[in-house]
């Protein structure tokens, strides 16, 4: 991982706030990776499982996600926590009021539950057109993360989306191909 950072900023990012993440966190830590959580402040109210249609069936203990004073804990060891949104939804859908909502509310939240600025935005699925860029400028993000057409500026920054079935080879050639 040391030498991969010689060639790019690794941070290690986590949408949905997925209480399993923290498992890997101390060895991340050990590391010396940054660690971000990007979470739905809907979900953490109560640590509730995510329920979103595209995950619908599977295991709501694998879906829970970490709590306001989970996330706190976090924080206080230096971890960043970043807004994925209230409720996750698809934001290119939504109406302007809608879109202003998730994105203005959730970053509120943030702010206010964990006492510390949001700068941070990854959008859910990855998903952004230039009205979505827009109203996260506008809801004062320094920063926005996607995953497809990531060449945005500073409101389309490129993440690499990795999931368990990912082995290590095939994660090295995804984050190679991904800087072509």
């Amino acid at each position: 991982m040391r030498a991969l950072s010689r060639f790019w900023k690794v941070i290690a990012s986590f949408d949905d706030a997925f209480r399993s993440a923290a498992s890997v966190f101390p060895a991340l830590e050990r590391l010396g990776v940054p660690i971000e959580i990007f979470v739905c402040s809907g979900y953490a109210r109560d640590g509730a499982s995510l329920a979103i249609p595209e995950l619908a069936g599977d295991d709501p203990e694998e879906l829970a996600t970490m709590s306001w004073d989970d996330l706190l804990g976090h924080a206080d060891r230096g971890v960043l926590i970043g807004s994925h949104t209230v409720s996750h939804p698809h934001l290119t859908e939504l109406s302007d009021d809608e879109l202003r909502r998730e994105l203005n509310d959730s970053k509120a939240e943030i702010e206010d539950r964990l006492s510390r600025v949001c700068s941070d935005l990854a959008y859910p699925y990855g998903e952004h057109d230039e009205r979505v860029r827009l109203a996260a400028r506008g809801a004062m993000y320094e920063r926005a993360y996607a995953l497809r057409r990531p060449r945005g500026g500073d409101y389309a920054l490129p993440r690499l989306d990795l999931y368990r079935r990912h082995s290590v080879p095939r994660t090295l050639l995804r984050a190679v191909a991904s800087r072509a």
